[in-house]
């Protein structure tokens, strides 16, 4: 009997020694580690875009490079001081609070170890105060330790440990509570971060500032000799104010976040100027209402030669739902109108087929059923390719987009824009007057490529990205040809650089404005494509582009030669001589 029994013990303890033993062996699961906020951040680091969890919570990942030393020695002199030592579980501190158990029959939170703290954040069914919820949390916390470093059971800790109402993680509470990152922050701060997850609604130093005040005296006090703080800093620090201001973040780029949404990343850092976003929100803003609505405005700012987005608004207000703000009009397809037509003249230059300073006849032109005219339906006879060019004329376009051959040339845009633009049918001789659809986001790009051909020409929105850019539609002599027939001079004497385009009915009003060191686009027009009145490149889009370059401080582009030496190379046409001669007088 005795043998039978001491055989089933054993064969007891074995299967419970083989059971902790595959517990501790499976890869934890993530938890609510899983869920995270979709972060964007600018180029200096100021978040511009905030999408909360699918629970509602401010929940960024902790980097432990990203958060200050002090903060995490504070807490490991608070929270669990043989961190570094033990396996998940303190023996020791088990020890004592049994001990303490046993005298008051009460559950102490001694024993807790950072590393349980983290499993009990990440899997809220190990909350509930009880000894078996406290065993659970004893294993879930060897295995986290069996499988993760110390530094990243911290950034565990950092990413989920609550901090007041929504925030949770250290990356939000900084933000929230002292508008700054966690690299760098004061006595005071450290120990209020240590202090607000034991009991985060209570010590809110918003609604709680006295009790706040009070939990974080009570950690440098405890601190102190373990990490270094001697008495008369201590005392300093007793009395120093806490921040009593909670800080929400904005979001001002939504188009951008929709745009970026498809990314497995919780936090993209941009290239995006922060200052620049919120100006151009503002000029676009400020300009749709000058339009009757469901009339729409997007806009975009990038760096030369090397495509980096710095500001991007895919309408003039997100929310506006008369003008369905929430469409991003920089990717929806559309009419370039005339945009196209330096590229057109710039091919036909790079081939030699027309020189600089060509003379076009300006007159009434069909092929077969097509019979295009200008803008304002008149003709003009005689034009230099400048003239052509700076009035937006048709017929001149038309005829070198034939002579460059508009198949040849159209497949050569669409190589370059390398993606699909959803138009299925060739365009033709269409293409010089907005026949070839494409987005926003290609236009700019192919200005990229005109302004600067062999450097980036793909947009960027992230510094570390590697754009191959490969495929090239003009050469660098070209380009400055072109660039200084475009050019013309304002009544300031500034060089101005750009080109405007009005699509059929007037559906479309675009500009590319190209400035020193950046490109800015302008687009205008209604979400459903109607017909307007008063949409044209020159009357709409253009002033806005030149709002935008007065807030954001735009430089004037430089041209290699002066724009007026283009004008002088226009041959001047021969006279015909008199077929009859008679006496003058």
């Amino acid at each position: 009997m005795r043998k039978a029994f001491f055989i089933t013990f054993l064969v007891s303890i074995f299967s419970i020694f083989l059971a902790g033993a595959l517990f501790l062996a499976k890869k934890p699961e993530l938890g609510r580690l899983a869920e995270l906020s979709k972060v964007i951040r600018s180029e200096s680091g100021e978040i511009i875009n905030l999408r909360l969890t699918p629970s509602g919570h401010w929940r960024e990942p902790a980097d432990i490079n990203r958060i200050d030393p002090l903060l995490i020695n504070m807490l490991v002199a608070y929270e669990d001081k043989r961190f570094w030592e033990h396996h998940g579980v303190d023996p020791f501190a088990i020890v004592r609070a049994s001990l303490s158990f046993a005298k008051s029959g009460k559950i102490k939170s001694g024993a807790s170890t950072l590393t349980m703290q983290t499993a009990k954040l990440m899997y809220p069914n190990l909350r509930q105060r009880s000894i078996n919820n406290k065993i659970k949390q004893m294993f879930f916390a060897m295995r986290l330790d069996a499988h993760w470093s110390k530094k990243e059971i911290l950034e565990a800790y950092f990413t989920l440990a609550p901090f007041g109402g929504n925030i949770e993680g250290a990356e939000a509470a900084t933000q929230a509570w002292f508008q700054k990152s966690p690299k760098e922050l004061t006595h005071t701060e450290a120990a209020l971060l240590v202090a607000l997850p034991q009991s985060p609604e209570r010590r809110r130093p918003d609604l709680f500032p006295d009790a706040a005040f009070r939990a974080k005296t009570k950690v440098l006090e405890a601190v102190a000799n373990r990490i270094n703080l001697e008495e008369k800093r201590l005392e300093e620090l007793r009395k120093e104010p806490l921040p009593v201001r909670l800080s929400r973040v904005k979001s001002i780029s939504l188009h951008l976040a929709d745009r970026l949404g498809s990314s497995s990343e919780a936090v993209v850092n941009t290239s995006i100027d922060a200052t620049w976003q919120r100006d151009l929100n503002s000029i676009l803003k400020d300009s749709a209402q000058r339009f009757l609505k469901p009339i729409n405005i997007a806009g975009l700012v990038v760096e030369r030669k090397t495509g980096l987005v710095k500001a991007y608004a895919g309408s003039s207000s997100y929310t506006d739902k008369e003008r369905k703000g929430s469409i991003n009009y920089l990717t929806a397809q559309r009419s370039p109108g005339s945009t196209l037509k330096p590229l057109i003249y710039a091919k036909a230059l790079e081939r030699k087929l027309i020189p600089e300073g060509h003379i076009f006849f300006d007159a009434q032109l069909q092929r077969g059923d097509y019979t295009p005219s200008n803008f304002d339906k008149s003709f003009s006879g005689q034009v230099t390719l400048k003239e052509a060019l700076s009035r937006s004329l048709n017929i001149p376009a038309i005829e070198t987009l034939e002579l460059i051959g508009a198949d040849g040339f159209e497949n050569n845009l669409r190589t370059f824009i390398a993606q699909d633009i959803g138009q299925t049918y060739k365009a033709g001789l269409t293409l010089a007057v907005g026949g070839f659809y494409l987005n926003a986001e290609n236009l700019i790009e192919l200005y990229l490529e005109l302004a600067d051909p062999g450097h980036n020409s793909k947009l960027k929105f992230k510094f570390e990205e590697d754009i191959s850019t490969s495929s090239h539609l003009i050469n660098s002599d070209t380009s400055e040809q072109i660039l200084r027939l475009m050019s013309q001079r304002n009544n300031k004497g500034n060089i101005e650089l750009f080109k405007t385009g009005t699509s059929h009915n007037q559906q479309d009003a675009w500009v590319i404005n190209i400035f020193k060191d950046h490109i800015v686009l302008v687009w205008l027009g209604t979400p459903d494509n109607e017909a307007t009145t008063v949409l044209t490149g020159r009357s709409a889009a253009y002033p806005i582009s030149k709002d935008i370059k007065l807030a954001l401080g735009l430089k004037s582009p430089k041209i290699r030669n002066d724009y007026k030496i283009a004008q002088n190379l226009a041959a001047k046409p021969k006279k015909c001589g008199k077929l009859i001669q008679y006496p003058e007088n």
